[in-house]
């Protein structure tokens, strides 16, 4: 069933866009099969856009063989650090400023063709500094909100999920990094983002054109959900947030 989803190659966007310079940062699973090394090649196949890829391995078995994946894995921590945390400590020694795009990847996806190009025009052309593809219909979810919608380019909303990818421009990524790791798995910061958003004059939103499929690995096998859910709960009681209700909405709608 993996990938099945993912139909040809995407519609492109109504208005051409400028070269842009785009960082991927990715976290594979030493211990779990994934997808890096398929990943790795996917990402770099723009022809429009200057890609940087930064991986790190997580986990007690050695780190790829592969030669393309092994190219860009910077680094191998052997005990199992929260998604957020540890892509905070990537972050740490980079210029967030020196990237139109970052692109914040799990290792458990495959893409639909011309991935970084067609997302990357859609994205643009709406103007949505905080972004996702959509989920095909056969991917795990936690938010059915996520799952493509059929007939619709792209959906400009209050809600952004965590993962398995989503994309911060420019702007996003000087005023809402590093991540709050009050909340280190990232549980309910996408629920913070839509404030933060509003208060910045920055849209979000779903990109329905350029899909991706998440079915290839469960979701909940490598963390505890119930853990995180108080963590999550925790945080949530601190800062300012939407409701799930609240978020979970379209503000306009592209065709």
């Amino acid at each position: 069933m993996f990938a099945k989803g993912l139909l040809g190659r995407p519609p492109r966007a109504p208005a051409d866009v400028p070269r842009f310079r785009v960082l991927v940062l990715g976290i594979y699973l030493t211990d779990r099969v994934n997808q890096a090394s398929q990943l790795v090649v996917d990402f770099a196949k723009s022809q429009h856009h200057d890609v940087d890829q930064k991986w790190v391995a997580l986990g007690a078995t050695p780190p790829t063989s592969d030669p393309g994946l092994k190219a860009v894995t910077v680094r191998h921590c052997r005990q199992l650090i929260p998604k957020f945390k540890l892509l905070n400590e990537m972050l740490a020694g980079l210029e967030v400023d020196d990237y139109d795009y970052i692109i914040f990847t799990d290792d458990d996806v495959a893409l639909c063709p011309d991935f970084v190009d067609a997302y990357l025009a859609w994205v643009a052309s709406c103007g949505f500094s905080i972004s996702q593809p959509a989920r095909t219909r056969f991917s795990y979810r936690d938010h059915k909100f996520c799952l493509r919608t059929w007939g619709v380019k792209a959906r400009e909303t209050l809600f952004v999920e965590i993962g398995p990818v989503f994309v911060f421009d420019r702007a996003a990524a000087r005023h809402l990094l590093p991540f709050d790791e009050r909340s280190p798995m990232g549980w309910g910061i996408d629920f913070v983002w839509p404030k933060k958003t509003r208060e910045l004059n920055m849209t979000m939103g779903i990109i329905d054109a350029v899909t991706v499929d998440h079915s290839y690995r469960e979701q909940g096998k490598t963390y505890s959900s119930s853990d995180n859910r108080i963590i999550m709960d925790e945080f949530l009681r601190d800062v300012e947030h939407l409701k799930p209700e609240e978020a979970r909405v379209s503000i306009r709608i592209y065709r």
